[in-house]
């Protein structure tokens, strides 16, 4: 059975942004210490907005990484760009923008290592500009409020995301991405490995 969810992207002062959400049983995904939950969340233009800055963010990094590549033969680290394209970008968390850097060079290396095996035919490493991007949360930007409210930082001087809550439990890892259809909403819990079965712990 699904429980029906009521997102809330609301912003200090103003209208709340909300769009209508399903969490399903389903949607639980576990691996090892982390249990992941979905959840549905349609389109909402506060949504577009803030992939659209991790989507120039991303666009960023790809562009001058390789202009390095083809002007000085030089590639740049990950910690290289987060310091120089990273670090006070507007619109996202600083965490939440070297996330963003974190995305596009491992992407990178995973390519380097099949092109290294000779298992890349027909792959090309991340090189495309783009729209939009996935935005991500780390713990330092996810507070859970007393009064049941998640609080998702989007850096100084701009408005958080905000979630009505349905748990106690504060996710440490949080992204929004496009699934296709709509956003999507996943949360990454750590839980303690007590031999318990898979699949049968539950936080909602």
């Amino acid at each position: 059975m699904e429980l029906s969810l009521l997102w809330s992207c609301r912003s200090w002062g103003h209208m709340n942004l909300s769009v209508r959400g399903l969490f399903s049983p389903s949607a639980v995904r576990q691996n090892a210490v982390h249990l992941t939950r979905k959840l549905k969340l349609g389109r909402t233009d506060r949504l577009d907005r803030l992939a659209r800055r991790a989507g120039k963010l991303w666009s960023t990094v790809a562009k001058w990484h390789w202009r390095f590549v083809d002007r000085q033969g030089y590639w740049l680290s990950k910690g290289q760009a987060q310091k120089m394209y990273c670090k006070g970008f507007d619109g996202l968390h600083s965490q939440s923008a070297q996330a963003v850097a974190d995305s596009f060079y491992g992407s990178l290396q995973s390519w380097r290592k099949k092109r290294e095996n000779g298992d890349y035919e027909g792959l090309r490493p991340p090189y495309k500009q783009k729209r939009y991007f996935k935005v991500q949360w780390k713990s330092g930007a996810i507070k859970l409020r007393d009064d049941g409210v998640l609080r998702l930082s989007n850096g100084r001087g701009n408005n958080p995301v905000l979630i009505d809550w349905p748990s106690e439990k504060e996710p440490k890892r949080v992204e929004i991405g496009w699934d296709g259809d709509q956003y999507e909403l996943r949360c990454q819990y750590n839980v303690e490995e007590d031999g318990e079965p898979k699949g049968t712990k539950s936080l909602f």
